[in-house]
């Protein structure tokens, strides 16, 4: 049985979710499956643009020039695909979201009947293979799964969802001095890993046991995470008062690293890029967040980071940006490539810039071959 896991986590390998991953491959490799773990945080998968072109003018062909066309193939082959995500907003990751948009190429725009309601057949003919749900929330509710759960019951209708590990207080899984109090868990996924390949489910009684929470206390639960929470804002406190004091609720972000790609055909691509252009002897002790902000394009918030002689890019909102430039990701890409100038978009209201200009005007030498 060849087993292909899609980790949806922005933590990658480092995840709470690669844990339970971890220890579920490990019970279906002694069952004698193969498996491959993509990880979708180092992956370049745009969004769907719900035209349909895979449908009718290149049947089976995304428009796109990403990373997904790859993933496609490892499903179409796969014999059980896993969806490991951690729980966001009583669902999946947005990553993940937009990599089950994507699937749609696998099928045909036809419509038939399958157990009792509609759906598209797949483009290769073949049955729907098995599939598994892990995921791990900081919440111990089972409750809090049940949009998450719903979402596969719906992908997978008929008897090919093996089963669904869904583990409460998930965090707990990485802290050390905890790990023999969580063991009972990781064994259970161990044997549940192991009865997906052997039985093509997951028992009953295993089932039964990944749906307890960690912690079945939970006042002690809410004591602990609130005490680990008021040991974190005391550090900060300790550490960066000044950070401290200015900070707030807009200052919190999720940035998720940028990895550059083959081609660059967006602006994420560009920006992706630029760290490979910059000129680190040009910045010298330059400390400075650029923000982008596309006004024509989502997701729509991106930024590089200069700091230390390096140069890092992120999706997402800089806490701190030196300086803010909003654009359509049409002008800045034709910026990029020589069929605008920069300073006459600027000046003629192409493109909008908030902050430090003096940091615009270096952009040239900060980075050399962008």
């Amino acid at each position: 049985m060849k087993i292909l896991v899609i980790n949806g986590s922005p933590r990658g390998k480092a995840s709470n979710t690669d844990v339970l991953t971890q220890a579920f491959l490990a019970g279906a490799h002694e069952a004698g499956a193969e498996s491959e773990v993509v990880y979708l945080a180092g992956k370049k998968i745009n969004h769907c643009c719900g035209n349909f072109i895979c449908w009718i003018k290149t049947p089976g062909t995304c428009v796109h020039k990403d990373d997904m066309p790859e993933l496609l193939e490892k499903m179409k082959s796969a014999d059980m695909v896993v969806y490991a995500t951690p729980l966001y907003v009583y669902n999946v990751t947005g990553m993940m979201k937009i990599f089950m948009d994507r699937i749609i190429p696998i099928v045909q725009p036809y419509i038939v009947e399958r157990n009792g309601v509609c759906s598209h057949p797949r483009r290769d003919g073949r049955k729907l293979g098995k599939a598994v749900v892990i995921s791990n929330a900081g919440f111990i509710d089972q409750a809090h799964f049940d949009g998450l759960k719903a979402t596969f019951r719906c992908m997978y209708r008929d008897d090919t969802l093996a089963g669904m590990i869904c583990c409460g207080g998930g965090e707990m899984l990485r802290q050390p001095e905890l790990r023999e109090a969580v063991q009972w868990y990781i064994d259970a996924t161990h044997n549940a890993g192991r009865e997906a390949v052997t039985d093509g489910k997951i028992s009953e009684e295993t089932q039964k046991l990944l749906d307890k929470p960690l912690m079945e206390d939970r006042e002690l639960f809410m004591q602990m995470a609130n005490m680990h929470w008021d040991a974190e804002l005391e550090k900060l406190e300790t550490e960066k008062p000044e950070m401290n004091a200015s900070l707030n609720a807009s200052d919190i972000t999720d940035a998720v690293p940028l990895v550059p790609g083959q081609e660059i055909d967006t602006v994420r691509d560009l920006l992706a890029a630029m760290p490979l252009a910059f000129n680190a002897k040009e910045a010298g002790s330059l400390t400075a967040d650029i923000q982008f902000v596309l006004t024509d394009e989502q997701p729509d918030h991106y930024y590089l980071s200069i700091s230390g002689g390096e140069c890092k890019a992120y999706l997402g909102k800089s806490p701190k940006p030196a300086i803010t430039i909003t654009t359509p990701g049409t002008v800045w890409m034709a910026i990029a490539r020589h069929e605008m100038n920069g300073a006459a978009g600027l000046i003629t209201g192409k493109y909008k810039v908030s902050g430090d200009m003096t940091l615009l005007m270096r952009f040239d030498k900060l980075f050399v071959s962008a």
